[in-house]
């Protein structure tokens, strides 16, 4: 039955018959070969040990079931069968059951005698080593701060989500955009990121719930499927099969590209990242080239299943890769870094900067490095550290600071993982103060590593405490007065600032 719902070949089997079971392998093996597809094959046997060895489990079975489970065992079975039909003499069957114990022996005796590992093993790269990237051409961080910091006329936290929604014509948290993302926004970069990929590399196939036709919930996909219908892909919702699928995928060389339809969802795939995907190059040294697009972030009033910012989880796992872009030139050329690194990438796309943060993009972008944060601002008094949407409200915090005679630097990230230390404490050793501002709730939020590393390694530095400026430890509200209360923005870094100032 499962097999009909996948459209594929399905059998089932008696599993306690070697003779069934092989014929019914050499037919699924024909057909797979004949390009015919696989066969799902469903054997039929008796449990005849616990799960793991002396757990008891099967004082669970029923006696009599169990007793005929250990009857049909098809080793000795089929043994008996083939002496019946005088096919095997008992010395023969003495003799090859001596062999196969004797095999058995050899092989455990060999492992128990087997020397411990190199301790270097446990420590052997948990990355793929990436391409090395011209540093000229993929660095922009001897780029001026006006060369990176777009400008946007409204700052994210003082602009009305339903004035945006009715300019853009859109709903903000995922409705139809009649005429397109503009062409100089944050999400049309991101579009264009994903066309540019789709094009250059025949190897890269998008997927994810109504993103062919219908074009995505936010648009983003808008006109892949006329142009590549047999590799811009509707999944079902199923987060946990589409990313098992993507990880398949790129074992056979393709270069998947997940939509997360909100960020919040990828939960029900939680477990294919972080036990599958980030494990796979250390377990095997084979590269999982794949992304995962999660939008994120509050700010419309999309309650708490559609608001949460999940990339503290992800940083605390080896493996993953995890990208957090501030900027629509940032989107653009780090979505292709993404696309075209060996290892599964988190990309953290905040929602609200979609069609809010905008920059005429270049003409020609290559593809940007991981791992590189940049000086959105130049300051001397105070550092304050964001990403993402926070990025936004350090450089209007730096701006209302400035008025006061403050100098306030603000340090984008852009990725956390792999987290440019060296940038950020560079800075800090300059200041003196630092504030970790993001939207994630405080509590083992990212920010709490940041602040760590600063504690660690520039406390000789420091006139004051690392200070965060987080979510509190609450579900997004869907008022949008309540979920305004609660977001870290502008107000609440001007007065950690002010506090820190005067340490």
């Amino acid at each position: 039955d499962r097999a009909l719902g996948y459209g594929i070949a399905g059998v089932t089997v008696d599993g306690n018959d070697p003779e069934a079971m092989a014929a019914v392998l050499e037919e699924a093996v024909a057909r797979a070969r004949s390009g015919l597809g696989p066969t799902l094959i469903e054997a039929m046997l008796g449990r005849i040990r616990g799960h793991s060895e002396g757990d008891d489990s099967l004082k669970m079975v029923p006696k009599d079931d169990l007793e005929r489970y250990r009857a049909e065992d098809p080793v000795p079975a089929y043994g008996r069968a083939l002496e019946e039909a005088r096919i095997l003499d008992a010395a023969t069957r003495e003799r090859l059951e001596g062999r196969i114990s004797a095999l058995v022996e050899e092989a455990l005796s060999g492992a128990l005698k087997a020397g411990a590992p190199e301790v270097s093993v446990a420590t052997r790269p948990v990355y793929a080593p990436s391409p090395d990237d011209d540093a000229d051409e993929g660095s922009r961080s001897d780029r001026t701060p006006e060369e990176t910091s777009p400008s946007a006329s409204d700052p994210h936290h003082e602009t009305s989500p339903q004035a945006e929604a009715e300019r853009e014509g859109s709903d903000p948290v995922g409705g139809v955009v009649r005429g397109g993302p503009s062409p100089d926004s944050y999400v049309a970069a991101i579009h264009r990121a994903l066309g540019e990929e789709l094009e250059a590399d025949d190897r890269v196939v998008l997927m994810g719930q109504d993103i062919a036709a219908f074009e995505g919930a936010f648009r983003v996909t808008r006109g892949f499927f006329e142009r590549w219908p047999d590799r811009v892909l509707d999944t079902p919702i199923a987060e946990s099969g589409t990313i098992g699928i993507a990880i398949g995928a790129s074992l056979l060389g393709y270069r998947p590209v997940v939509e997360m339809q909100f960020g919040d969802f990828v939960t029900c795939g939680f477990n294919q990242l972080v036990n599958v995907a980030a494990k796979l190059f250390y377990r095997w040294q084979v590269p999982c080239s794949i992304v995962v697009r999660l939008p994120t972030g509050g700010g419309a009033g999309a309650g708490p299943f559609h608001s949460q910012n999940p990339e503290g989880w992800f940083t605390h796992v080896p493996g993953l890769k995890v990208v957090c872009p501030a900027t629509a030139v940032d989107a653009l050329t780090l979505l292709k870094a993404s696309i075209r690194d060996p290892n599964p990438v988190i990309f953290c796309e905040h929602k609200f900067l979609y069609r809010r943060i905008k920059e005429v993009l270049p003409e020609s972008a290559p593809a940007g490095r991981l791992g590189e944060a940049r000086i959105a601002r130049a300051g001397t008094d105070l550092t304050l550290v964001g990403y993402g949407v926070s990025t936004w409200s350090c450089l209007d915090a730096a701006e209302e600071l400035a008025a006061d005679g403050i100098s306030a630097e603000v340090i984008d990230l852009r990725t956390l993982v792999p987290f440019d230390e060296a940038t950020v404490l560079e800075s800090v050793k300059k200041t003196s103060r630092a504030i970790v501002a993001h939207e994630a709730t405080i509590t083992s939020g990212f920010g709490g590593e940041v602040a760590a590393r600063i504690a660690d390694q520039a406390f000789a530095w420091l006139d004051a405490p690392v200070r965060r400026v987080a979510h509190p430890d609450s579900p997004s509200p869907f008022d949008k007065g309540l979920e305004k209360s609660l977001l870290p923005g502008k107000d609440k870094i001007v007065a950690a600032a002010r506090e820190l100032m005067a340490w």
